[in-house]
């Protein structure tokens, strides 16, 4: 399912930047007075983002969870009830990251998991979005890869996910066999379809599969005291 309007703008407003001094409720700088007339030193914005992230993760385990109890049930209308409750933690877990970015916007971290959460929301360019925002501060993150390339193959954007599948080849085999995989999947999910585009890329994943199935062979070979 889509996200709604809300959640639209406020990756809108998350991704353009937000002054992270006005980002909360609270003060940045300086200190507040407990009740007990103490003085609390206020958290720095990294501290704040933190603090955010780690709530959005746990909001993201339990989504994880309830999604194992879905597929270990044959009840349909506990499976639907299951991954309801996983698409609300979703939900929680992307206000988290936007606030951790918001406060941090040096975060990839953050950035990623929006990526994903969004993902898993079914709201895909929100995803790549978020995916893209990451990478401008860290060019290399692997995992962000691997996870644009999830999104652009849900989209259809078969040449993009080849050219993400193709960068991890060569930077990072462990992501490149989790795009691997999930491309597998894809093309399995649509044997037999009529489409000459989807057609060629199920002989490209299965040309690269052979030869990525090859290169690691070749690559424990080489570790091997003969």
């Amino acid at each position: 399912m889509r996200c709604g309007s809300a959640i639209a703008v406020a990756v809108l407003v998350a991704l353009i930047g937000v002054d992270a001094q006005s980002a909360g409720s609270g003060p940045v700088g300086g200190g507040s007075m407990s009740a007990g007339g103490t003085t609390r030193t206020a958290r720095s914005p990294e501290q704040l983002a933190n603090s955010a992230y780690k709530r959005g993760q746990k909001y993201k385990k339990r989504a994880m969870g309830y999604e194992e109890k879905a597929a270990d049930t044959d009840d349909s209308k506990k499976r639907d009830k299951y991954l309801a409750k996983a698409q609300a933690q979703y939900q929680k877990s992307v206000d988290q990251y936007l606030e951790a970015y918001r406060y941090n916007q040096e975060f990839p971290e953050a950035l990623n998991e929006l990526g994903y959460a969004y993902r898993k929301l079914g709201s895909y360019d929100d995803a790549i979005r978020a995916y893209n925002t990451a990478l401008k501060v860290r060019p290399d993150y692997a995992e962000a890869i691997e996870y644009r390339g999830e999104a652009f193959l849900a989209l259809g954007m078969l040449d993009r996910t080849r050219e993400a599948y193709m960068t991890l080849f060569r930077s990072n085999q462990d992501q490149a066999a989790l795009l691997m995989e999930a491309m597998h999947t894809w093309v399995t999910e649509r044997q037999g379809e009529r489409d000459s585009e989807a057609e060629a890329f199920a002989r490209w994943v299965q040309e690269r599969r052979a030869l990525a199935d090859g290169t690691q062979t070749l690559s424990l070979n080489n570790t091997r005291d003969w």
